[in-house]
């Protein structure tokens, strides 16, 4: 499948396009090369105008990835694409830190590297200038679709729809009943793109950092108020934890995978690999005068990476108890080893996002997260 691209200026990765009006040298060259294709000099059209003209490979166009070929050229491009914006958890998907360079060997060793070898490429001529990433989960017939790029020249050209409609076909050649993804909010050319193939919202995630010399304790209670008792979150309520946070925060809404029903179980056998990898898990509650579950809060976190702070209020007790909540794991910080923390909350929970902003949190980015029921 070839490819073509309209006549106009069209950038190198990395060297200056010629552009129009432009001279190199004082003198404007018939012809030079270009990594795309080749740019030429029209002079009948316009003098010094630039004309893109691709040149045609075998294997242009759309294709399945090659991931221990392609790495390298897909890693180039999502750094164009994203600059800094991949975060720790992607950038280990693409062997980020791995020793030496990325190669067939390493990529048959990692095992997370492994999970990205069903996602597509767009080529032209010869280099990868687009590409979607299909992820596997824990449930056989749920997907999910990260880091859909396409190089800026070659963008509003439908590369990201073909790219997208593949993944779709593959998935349901697999039997897949679901493909979730996360876009950012502001990003509406990419939202109208998913809207048009069918996805549909289900809400938005706000990220909210702090480093851990910023965090500041923040009041339990405003003005007269009396403070709601808080207790350390009991072991047998793990499945009553797990429907509080579900009636919260939509199961999808957890990336990448839904909240898993034994999320807030502690067994013995659970506190012993979690001591052994270095992992810390605990959790507070509120109850009602019918000693239901009101409310938690909880801290996580493990050797070299940021402490994750979770807090779930039940819909009909939303606006007096996140306040306590929070101030109860802002103190209970200030007893742990100094780290960064993470809190993953429904943006539309302001009241929640006006708390963080007290103690110092900063809003690091806002997720849409869409889904696409599979029909058969």
């Amino acid at each position: 499948m070839n490819f073509a691209v309209a006549i106009r200026p069209v950038p190198d990765y990395n060297t200056p396009f010629l552009a129009e009006g432009s001279r190199a040298g004082g003198t404007s060259p018939a012809r030079r090369l270009w990594k795309g294709g080749l740019v030429r000099e029209d002079t009948s059209l316009k003098r010094n105008m630039a004309l893109s003209i691709p040149a045609t490979r075998a294997g242009d166009g759309l294709r399945p990835v090659q991931m221990a070929h392609d790495l390298p050229q897909i890693i180039e491009l999502l750094r164009l694409v994203f600059g800094e914006s991949l975060d720790g958890d992607e950038g280990k998907l693409f062997g980020e830190g791995a020793p030496g360079p990325v190669n067939e060997l390493y990529y048959r060793f990692y095992p997370s590297a492994q999970r990205l070898a069903n996602g597509f490429v767009w080529q032209a001529d010869g280099r990868i200038i687009g590409n979607a990433t299909l992820l596997t989960t824990k449930a056989w017939d749920r997907f999910l679709v990260a880091n859909v790029a396409v190089h800026p020249a070659y963008r509003r050209q439908g590369i990201a729809r073909n790219l997208m409609q593949a993944i779709t076909t593959a998935v349901r050649k697999r039997g897949g009943r679901e493909i979730l993804l996360q876009v950012v909010k502001d990003n509406q050319s990419a939202i109208d793109l998913y809207l048009s193939l069918g996805y549909t919202a289900i809400g938005n995630m706000t990220t909210w950092y702090a480093a851990g010399s910023r965090v500041r304790p923040i009041p339990e209670t405003t003005a007269d108020e009396t403070p709601p008792a808080i207790v350390q979150l009991s072991e047998r309520r793990w499945r009553e934890a797990y429907e509080l946070d579900i009636a919260h925060v939509h199961p999808d809404l957890n990336w990448p995978e839904p909240l898993q029903r034994d999320a807030y179980r502690r067994a013995w056998w659970q506190k012993a690999l979690d001591f052994m990898n270095g992992r810390h898990f605990e959790g507070w509650s509120t109850m009602d005068h019918n000693d239901r579950l009101t409310g938690l809060v909880s801290l996580s976190g493990e050797w070299g990476r940021s402490y994750l702070l979770a807090l779930r209020v039940h819909p009909e007790w939303t606006g007096t108890l996140e306040r306590a909540l929070l101030a109860k794991a802002l103190r209970r910080l200030s007893y742990l080893p100094r780290r960064n923390v993470r809190v993953d909350h429904p943006e539309a929970d302001h009241l929640t996002g006006q708390l963080l902003q007290e103690a110092h949190f900063t809003s690091q980015r806002t997720l849409t997260h869409m889904r696409l029921a599979i029909t058969r």
